[in-house]
């Protein structure tokens, strides 16, 4: 995972996306929880994703609402993970 781009189209695939709605809406920005495009199960298929897919582990102090409001929110959380890694 090597964007904030890359990560919306990760999330983008886990959404129940509405009729008039498509993945490709979502950006950066996008309030994730505020557009009631996330759940319970799609955080946890968006973690399990970041897992699998890219082998980051969120530690479950950081699945928290604050890190799903946007993409962006996210991204920052898992940069900000990165860096306590290489220190």
């Amino acid at each position: 995972m090597n964007s904030v781009e890359e990560l919306c189209t990760l999330i983008g695939s886990r959404i129940t996306w509405g009729r008039g709605e498509d993945a490709g809406s979502l950006d950066a920005d996008t309030p994730l929880l505020e557009m009631g495009l996330l759940d319970s199960l799609a955080i946890m298929e968006i973690v399990a994703a970041l897992h699998k897919e890219a082998g980051i582990s969120l530690p479950d102090t950081e699945i928290v609402a604050a890190n799903f409001r946007t993409p962006r929110a996210l991204w920052d959380a898992i940069e900000n993970l990165s860096g306590e890694v290489r220190a």
